[in-house]
């Protein structure tokens, strides 16, 4: 398997870069203040320009696509809330608005079973807690040189996945054909041959591709979520409600899954299906403000009144100048007849930003009355 990666990296003359550029974007993924300051400062001393930031890998997602960031190097946690190190690296591998880049995983209370789950989903290079300042700036240029090793297939699929991005269907679909050639019983080149499909609206084909890639691995998480996105776009939501269900089985700790579900439910106001996903994530102990601001929705839509303030609540205190998740209050006060709280809160959205016309509308209403 390694010739025939290293084959389709010289057929696709995929160019190795000979080191880490201590000017490239470095992204430091950890929710242990201290310790991601320690880090980046150490990467400064070294050299490097000062790295980004993520308390975890959902920040991360985030900040990359909203800051459009090209990132050269990872160093992340393996366990955070919202998500873990290895749920945001199946994020990397998969999505098509992020780039699979060198990554470094950092894992403390090392066991032999978390190793291999790190090796299992593909990690570059680990950094066991604690570790010294000089075992960091090694074990990332380790990471680099593993991840642009010629026989790794990562670089292949990066480049499948670029042209998929860039509408070069054709191209996509030859190099996953060869991935596929090469790894035989890997899912993965399945799942991206169903992407292409999908972009050529060609849905049947599309749920052909998942289905082997199901046979081929039935744990592969992204499989599901593209066989629920076909099924929303074919409005067979009952049939989607049961993909993103099994993906969040397979995932139940990353809140993307929960945030695509809702998403989609949202649109076709299906909210006693989009609480029942949500509400799952808090079952698996999983919390995070965005959580609590779509049940806070879909509770109002419902007219539990009560709840949507009560998940609201919840949002803000983990995020209390966010306007949007105020102007959700506000409008929860206002329907359970607390019209002064609400004007107070539509106030204190006003003076952080005087133009919100949700506010000034819903306040103007208030005040009318």
């Amino acid at each position: 398997m390694s010739d025939d990666n290293k084959s389709l990296t010289a057929k696709y003359k995929i160019q190795t870069p000979k080191s880490l550029d201590m000017k490239d974007t470095i992204m430091v993924i950890e929710d242990q203040q201290d310790l991601k300051l320690i880090v980046a400062h150490q990467l400064q001393k070294t050299g490097f320009v000062p790295p980004k930031h993520a308390q975890n890998g959902l920040e991360a997602v985030q900040i990359i696509k909203e800051q459009k960031l090209k990132v050269s190097a990872y160093i992340c946690d393996m366990e955070m809330p919202s998500m873990g190190g290895l749920d945001f690296l199946a994020e990397l591998r998969e999505s098509q608005e992020l780039d699979r880049a060198p990554f470094c995983l950092t894992m403390d209370n090392v066991s032999k079973e978390k190793l291999m789950l790190a090796v299992e989903n593909g990690v570059d290079e680990v950094l066991v807690k604690p570790f010294t300042l000089g075992d960091i700036v090694p074990k990332l240029r380790a990471a680099f040189a593993k991840f642009h090793n010629p026989n790794n297939p990562e670089r292949v699929y990066e480049l499948a996945k670029g042209l998929l991005r860039q509408e070069k269907l054709d191209l996509a679909a030859q190099v996953y054909s060869d991935l596929a050639a090469a790894a035989p019983k890997a899912a993965r080149p399945s799942v991206g041959l169903a992407r292409i499909e999908i972009k050529k609206k060609n849905n049947e084909l599309a749920l052909k591709y998942l289905e082997e890639a199901e046979a081929k691995n039935p744990n592969y998480v992204h499989l599901y979520v593209e066989r629920a996105q076909i099924y929303a776009a074919d409005n067979l939501w009952d049939q989607s409600i049961a993909s993103f269900q099994k993906a969040i089985e397979l995932s139940p700790l990353n809140a993307l899954r929960y945030k695509a579900a809702a998403d989609l439910l949202f649109k076709v106001r299906r909210f006693e299906d989009a609480c029942g996903l949500l509400e799952l994530a808090i079952k698996h102990k999983l919390e995070f403000p965005d959580l609590f601001h779509y049940l806070s929705q879909a509770k109002f839509a419902l007219k539990d009144y009560k709840s949507a303030q009560k998940y609201i609540r919840q949002a803000l205190a983990a995020s209390p100048e966010n306007v949007d998740y105020l102007n959700q209050l506000g409008i929860c006060l206002k329907e359970t007849d607390q019209a002064d709280e609400a004007v107070k809160v539509y106030n204190q959205v006003i003076k952080s930003d005087p133009n919100n016309r949700s506010a000034l509308y819903n306040k103007a209403i208030l005040m009318n009355f």
